[in-house]
C-alpha cells in the first residue's frame, strides 16, 4: 500500500522524514534526539502518542530477530512519527481543530497495540528463541507495518500537512536541528563503533571463559560396579542395538541407581563396538539455561569457537555432516526439565537431536514419564520404572563397601528397613565400612532416619536427604498445595495407600487424583503391580514424616478413618460379615498397626477414640492372627489416663495372652483387670475375669486351683442371677473332670450344665455340653457312644448357623476315625473340617486340623507326607504364637524321626517340644516326651 506522497507541499516532510530514519540505525544519540523533540510538543495527548512512537522506535531497534521485516516497521513508525512533529509543533491545544483530536486518539490506539505486540517479541530474545520464534515473530511484525500503514491512511497525511505546516520558518528550524544533530553523531559514531567492537570482543572472550567455568566435565565416568540390574541393563543394550536411533529413558525416584545403569550400558562391549568414540556424556545437572545446555553439546564434541555466534546450528550442522553414529548419554535431565518456563525450550533441543537419523539417546531421569512425548518417539517397549534391589542384591551391595559385616544376623533387617534403595545401602555400608556395627546402625536408624545418611555440604550423590529434597522441591510439587499434604497421609501408611480408600482418608484433598499424578511424576511415590496401593519408599517416608509432618485437619481425617475400618474388628467366627470384615482389615494391618501406634504415641488428652478403635482391632488379632503388641501400649495409655476402659484393655490383652499359651502373663492381666472392674463396681465383670482365670489354671494343669475359680465365679453369676454364666463355670468344670479322667463325675456335671442350658432356652450352650459328653465317650475309647453324640451336637450347631461349633465337631469325628484306624475316612473327614475352617477364618482350627491329618499319614508310614503336613501346621502354629500346638508338632515329629531311624534329629525334637509342655504348665505330656526320648536314646545305642 503505498502511503508516500511526492508532492510539493509533501516536501518538506519528506526530508525531514528522510533525515531522520537515516539517523535511527545508528547510536543511542538519535533517539535521545527524538525525545527531546517529542517534548517541544506542547499537547499532552500529542505528546503522549508521539512518545509511544519514540518508544516503537527503540524496541524495533533492539530485537534481535527478523531483521528485515523490523527495519520496513522502523521506516513506517519514523514516517508517523515526523508527520506527528512536523504537525503539531509548537501548538497551543487550543489552536488545535476539534475533528483532529478523534483521529489522534484512533493514532495512538494504534501505536499502543503495536507496542504491546513488539513487546512480546522483545521477550523471545535470545539466538535460540528467536529460531523457534521466527516465523511467528515474521507475521506479527509484518502485521503491526500494516497497521501502520493503515493509520497513515486513515490519518489523512496529505491535507494534515497542508494545514498543519503553514510555519516554514519552524520546519526549518526543526530540520536544521536534526542536521546538527545528525553532525554530532557522526562525530561520536566512529568512537562509539570502535568501543562497541573492544566491548564485544572482550565480553565475547569473557563469555566463553564463564561458559567453559560454569560447564560439568564432559569426560564419561569410569565404569561401575552394579547389583541385580543385569536382566534391565540388557534390555537396554537388546533395543539400543534393535535401532539405528534408538531413544531410551531410564526413569525412577532419586537414589535409585539410574547414573550406574546408563552407565553399564554404554560401557558395555557391543555398544562401544556400534559407537566406537561417539559415546558422548552430558552432565545436564549445572545446565540451567538452554544456552548452557548447548555450550555443553558443542563441548562434548569438541566443537571450535563459533565465528557465527550460533552453537546450536553449529552441533546440529556437525551431527549431521558425520557418517558415524552416536550416541549421549544425558544424565539427571530433570534439572534443566523442572526449570520454571523452560520446559518446551529445553525438548526442542531435545527433539532436534532425537531427529538427527544416526544420532541415539540415553537419558536418566527422576519421574514416571518420559519427557516430550509429544514430539520425541521413544523406543519401544518402553524399559521399566527403575525399583529398588532385591534382597539378594541389596545385601552383595552392601557386602561389596562393608565385607565385615557378612553373617551379621541383622544385616537383612536393616537392609529391609532401608527399603533396599541402592543409595541409602551404599552410605549405610560406608558407615559400617567405618568401623560400626549393623545393630549400631540398625539402632541409628529407627531414632535418626535419614539424617543419618545426610552429609553437611553432600550432594544427591552422598546424602539421602539431598536426593529426596530435589524431588519435593521440584517445581511440580511446588505448585500443587495439595501434593505436599498428600504424600505425608502416604508416609504414614508403610503398607501402602489403597487408592480405593484415599477419598475417605482425606476429603478435605477433593482433587486427590491431581495431587497423587504429581507425586507420581515426581517418583516421589510408585505404584504396586497391580496399581491398587500407592507405595512409598522407606527413606522418603522417613523424610517425610521427619521434615513434613501432617498437620491437624489431615492428620486427623486419617485416624478417623482408620478408626472406622478398626470398629469392624468387633466380629467373631460365624457372624455373617466375619469373612469380608477379617479380609479387609488383613489387607490394612500394617497400616492399621501404624496408625493406631502412632496415635497412642501422641499427647492428646482425649484418648477415648483411639483406646476404643484399639479394642476393636485387637478382637480382630484375637481370631486371625493373635498379636499383644497393640493391646500392651493400649493399656499402658489407659492406664496413664485413668481411662475407664482400662479394665476391658486388660481383659483382652489376657484372652489374647491366654491364646497365645503365654499363661502367666495372661493370669496377671487377668487379675488386674478383675481387680479394676471391682473398683469400679462391675460385678459381673469380675466374675468373668475369674472364669478366664479359671480356664487358664485349667490349661496349666492346676486343676485344684482352676476348680475353685470356677466355683467363686459360678457362685457370683448366682447371685447376680446370672444363669447363663453359672452354666458356663459348670461345663467347664466338667471339662476339668473329664481332663483328669473322672468321667463319671464330668458325665453329671456336663448333663446338669446342659439341662439349665435348656432351661434357659441356650440352644448353643446345650450343643457344648453335646460336644464335651461326645469327647468324654471318646476319651473312653467308646467310639460309637461319641459318635452318635458328636452327631448330634453337630446337627444341632448346624440349625442354629453356628458353623464354628458344627466344624469342631467334624474335626472331632476324623479323629474318633483315626483312633479306629479308619485311615481314609479319617483324612477325607480332617481335610473336610480344615476347609470349612478356611472358610470362616479359623486358623487355629484348621492348624489342628492339619497337625491330626499329620498323624494320619505317619500311621499309614507315609513318612514324606506326614512331615510336610507337620511342618506346615508348626509353622502355622509359629505364626499363631501358640506354643501348645507347636510342642504338639513337636512330639509327632519326633515320632516320625524315631520310626525312621533318625535318632539325633528325634532326640532334639521331643526335647523342644518337653520344654514347651514344660513351659505351659503341661506335665504329663512332658513326662511322655522324655519316656520317646529314652526310647529313642536306647534303639539310638542298639542301632
Amino acid at each position: 500500500m503505498a502511503i508516500f506522497s511526492t508532492s510539493k507541499s509533501n516536501q518538506g516532510s519528506s526530508s525531514l522524514q528522510s533525515a531522520t530514519i537515516a539517523t535511527l540505525g545508528g547510536a543511542q544519540i538519535s533517539l535521545t534526539l527524538l525525545e527531546k523533540m517529542t517534548d517541544g510538543v506542547p499537547v499532552p495527548f500529542v505528546k503522549a502518542t508521539a512518545g509511544t512512537a519514540v518508544e516503537i522506535i527503540r524496541i524495533t531497534r533492539v530485537i534481535q530477530s527478523n531483521r528485515e521485516e523490523c527495519e520496513e516497521l522502523l521506516k513506517r513508525s519514523a514516517s508517523l512519527l515526523v508527520v506527528i512533529l512536523g504537525s503539531f509543533s509548537g501548538k497551543a491545544e487550543t489552536a488545535i481543530p476539534e475533528d483532529i483530536k478523534p483521529r489522534v486518539e484512533r493514532l495512538a490506539n494504534t501505536f499502543h497495540e503495536v507496542r504491546t505486540t513488539l513487546e512480546k517479541i522483545e521477550k523471545r530474545n535470545g539466538k535460540r528463541r528467536a529460531m523457534l520464534y521466527h516465523y511467528d515473530n515474521a507475521e506479527k511484525l509484518k502485521g503491526c507495518s500494516f497497521k501502520l500503514d493503515w493509520a497513515m491512511q486513515e490519518f489523512q497525511v496529505e491535507s494534515q500537512v497542508d494545514s498543519c505546516l503553514k510555519d516554514l520558518e519552524r520546519h526549518e528550524e526543526l530540520r536544521k536541528e536534526l542536521q546538527d544533530g545528525r553532525n554530532e553523531m557522526r562525530k561520536g559514531q566512529e568512537e562509539i563503533q570502535k568501543g562497541l567492537s573492544e566491548v564485544r570482543d572482550a565480553v565475547k572472550e569473557q563469555k566463553a571463559a564463564d561458559v567453559t567455568l560454569s560447564l560439568p566435565s564432559t569426560v564419561m565416568p569410569a565404569n561401575p560396579r552394579i547389583f541385580g540390574r543385569e536382566e534391565y541393563v540388557n534390555k537396554a543394550i537388546l533395543l539400543i542395538l534393535s535401532e539405528t536411533s534408538a531413544r531410551i529413558a531410564i526413569l525412577g525416584p532419586g537414589g535409585m541407581g539410574k547414573t550406574s545403569v546408563a552407565l553399564k550400558i554404554v560401557h558395555d562391549a557391543r555398544i562401544i563396538k556400534k559407537f566406537g568414540k561417539y559415546r558422548l556424556w552430558v552432565a545436564c545437572e549445572q545446565a540451567t539455561s538452554v544456552p548452557l545446555l548447548i555450550e555443553l553439546l558443542a563441548k562434548v564434541l569438541k566443537l571450535p569457537t563459533s565465528a557465527s555466534g550460533d552453537r546450536f546450528s553449529d552441533v546440529i550442522a556437525f551431527l549431521e555432516s558425520l557418517d558415524v553414529l552416536v550416541i549421549f548419554l544425558f544424565d539427571n535431565f530433570e534439572t534443566p526439565w523442572d526449570i520454571e518456563g523452560q520446559r518446551s525450550d529445553f525438548g526442542d533441543v531435545l527433539a532436534r537431536l532425537a531427529s538427527i537419523p544416526n544420532v541415539s539417546i540415553i537419558l536418566t531421569m527422576r519421574g514416571n514419564q518420559c519427557p516430550y512425548e509429544e514430539s520425541i518417539d521413544w523406543s519401544l517397549p518402553r524399559l521399566p520404572f527403575l525399583t529398588q534391589l532385591d534382597l539378594v542384591a541389596a545385601e552383595e551391595a552392601f557386602l561389596r563397601i562393608s565385607p565385615n559385616s557378612s553373617g551379621d544376623a541383622e544385616l537383612h533387617t536393616l537392609l529391609r528397613e532401608l527399603d533396599c534403595v541402592p543409595l541409602a545401602i551404599t552410605l549405610m555400608a560406608k558407615l559400617a565400612s567405618g568401623g560400626e556395627s549393623v545393630h549400631e546402625l540398625l539402632l541409628q536408624w529407627k531414632t535418626e532416619r535419614t539424617r543419618l545418611l545426610g552429609q553437611a555440604g553432600g550432594d544427591r550423590r552422598t546424602s539421602i536427604e539431598v536426593s529426596i529434597k530435589l524431588s519435593m522441591d521440584s517445581q511440580a510439587v511446588k505448585a500443587n498445595k495439595d501434593a505436599i499434604t498428600l504424600i505425608g497421609i502416604f508416609a504414614m501408611l508403610p503398607g501402602g495407600a489403597a487408592v480405593s480408600r484415599l477419598p475417605d482418608m482425606c476429603p478435605s484433598i477433593p482433587n486427590w487424583n491431581a495431587a497423587l499424578r504429581v507425586l507420581l511424576g515426581a517418583a516421589l511415590v510408585y505404584h504396586n503391580p497391580d496399581r491398587s496401593l500407592i507405595q512409598v519408599l522407606s527413606p522418603i517416608r522417613s523424610y517425610v514424616l521427619l521434615h513434613h509432618p501432617l498437620e491437624e485437619l489431615p492428620l486427623g481425617e486419617l485416624q478417623a478413618s482408620y478408626y472406622r475400618l478398626a470398629g469392624k474388628g468387633a466380629s467373631q467366627p460365624g457372624d455373617p460379615d466375619f469373612l469380608t470384615n477379617a479380609k479387609e482389615l488383613g489387607m490394612e494391618e500394617t497400616n492399621m498397626e501404624a496408625i493406631l501406634l502412632d496415635a497412642l504415641q501422641r499427647q492428646e488428652k482425649d484418648k477415648s477414640s483411639i483406646i476404643s478403635a484399639s479394642l476393636d482391632y485387637s478382637n480382630h488379632l484375637f481370631w486371625t492372627q493373635p498379636r499383644s503388641n497393640i493391646m500392651t501400649v493400649t493399656t499402658e495409655v489407659a492406664r496413664t489416663h485413668h481411662d475407664p476402659a482400662l479394665a476391658d484393655c486388660l481383659n483382652t490383652l489376657g484372652l489374647i495372652l491366654q491364646y497365645q499359651t503365654h499363661y502367666d502373663a495372661a493370669k496377671a492381666a487377668m487379675e488386674e483387670a478383675q481387680a479394676e472392674y471391682v473398683s469400679r463396681g462391675n460385678r459381673s465383670g469380675a466374675a468373668n475375669c475369674l472364669k478366664s482365670i479359671g480356664q487358664i489354671l485349667q490349661m496349666q494343669t492346676q486343676y485344684e486351683a482352676a476348680e475353685a475359680a470356677l466355683k467363686e465365679a459360678r457362685a457370683e453369676y448366682i447371685s447376680l442371677e446370672n444363669r447363663l454364666g453359672a452354666a458356663n463355670c459348670l461345663n467347664t468344670l466338667g471339662e476339668i473332670l473329664q481332663l483328669q479322667s473322672q468321667y463319671d463325675a464330668a458325665e453329671a456335671m456336663l448333663k446338669e450344665a446342659r439341662a439349665e442350658y435348656i432351661s434357659l432356652g441356650d440352644r448353643l450352650g446345650s450343643a457344648n455340653c453335646l460336644n464335651a459328653l461326645g469327647e468324654i465317650l471318646q476319651g473312653q475309647s467308646q467310639y460309637d457312644a461319641a459318635e452318635v453324640m458328636l452327631k448330634e451336637a453337630r446337627a444341632e450347631y448346624v440349625s442354629l448357623g453356628n458353623r464354628l461349633g458344627a466344624t469342631n465337631c467334624l474335626k472331632s469325628l476324623g479323629q474318633i476315625l483315626q483312633m479306629q484306624a479308619q485311615y481314609d475316612a479319617a483324612e477325607s473327614t480332617l481335610k473336610e473340617a480344615r476347609a470349612e475352617y478356611i472358610s470362616f477364618g479359623d486358623r487355629l482350627g484348621a492348624a489342628d486340623c492339619l497337625k491330626s491329618l499329620g498323624g494320619v499319614l505317619l500311621a499309614q508310614t507315609q513318612y514324606h507326607a506326614a512331615h510336610a503336613a507337620l511342618m506346615e501346621a508348626k509353622a502355622e502354629f509359629v505364626s499363631l504364637r501358640n506354643r501348645l500346638g507347636v510342642a504338639n508338632c513337636l512330639y509327632i515329629l519326633g515320632r516320625e524321626s524315631r520310626i525312621q531311624g533318625r535318632f539325633a534329629d528325634a532326640l532334639s525334637q521331643l526335647e523342644e517340644a518337653r520344654e514347651l509342655y514344660c513351659a505351659i504348665g503341661q506335665v504329663k505330656w512332658a513326662e511322655i516326651c522324655s519316656e520317646q526320648s529314652s526310647l529313642a536314646s536306647t534303639m539310638d545305642s542298639s542301632a
